[in-house]
């Protein structure tokens, strides 16, 4: 009986998984909100001729938030690039000493363009790199203006909590 109801509860439990935590593990193109600014701001690009720094900016049919995930690779990391940095450009971490900051750069094999999509629950989750390690998540910047991504410290902050939705 006892074990009728645990297979029971694991059933319940797998059927409540996230379609984002599914989607994580599968390559794609995903739209990329937060839980700190809404659904209304997506991660995007800024479209300033060089196109390589972030923001966050209202959601909409623009190719600078239309996030090209690869298959992740046997250590679970894979790249990120958009459809309108093309292909040869991916989010990279910027080796500056404090490494908190990031740019689309042109892909290569650098571990700050290595990202894990970690699941954190109620169908959010985390992104880090393998520059960074686990210490280090993909954040939004609290200063008011709630438009600029950094990496900080993890915790449990709603800057820090992603949804990937399948375009």
């Amino acid at each position: 009986m006892r074990i009728t109801k645990i297979a029971a509860c694991l059933v319940v439990l797998c059927m409540s998984v996230p379609v984002t935590a599914v989607h994580a593990q599968q390559a794609g193109t995903y739209r990329l909100t937060n839980a700190f600014t809404g659904m209304a701001k997506c991660l995007d690009i800024v479209n300033d001729g060089r196109n390589t720094q972030l923001n966050l900016a209202t959601c909409g049919n623009y190719s600078g938030q239309a996030w090209n995930m690869s298959a992740p690779d046997s250590q679970g990391y894979r790249s990120m690039r958009t459809d309108f940095t093309g292909r040869g450009m991916c989010l990279d971490v910027v080796n500056d000493g404090r490494n908190n900051q990031l740019e689309m750069a042109r892909c290569g094999n650098f571990t700050g363009q290595a990202w894990h999509v970690e699941p954190a629950g109620n169908g959010s989750v985390r992104l880090r790199t393998q520059f960074t390690g686990s210490s280090r998540c993909l954040d939004v910047v609290n200063d008011g203006r709630n438009d600029r991504v950094q990496l900080a410290s993890c915790g449990n902050y709603s800057g820090q909590l992603w949804t990937l939705e399948r375009m």
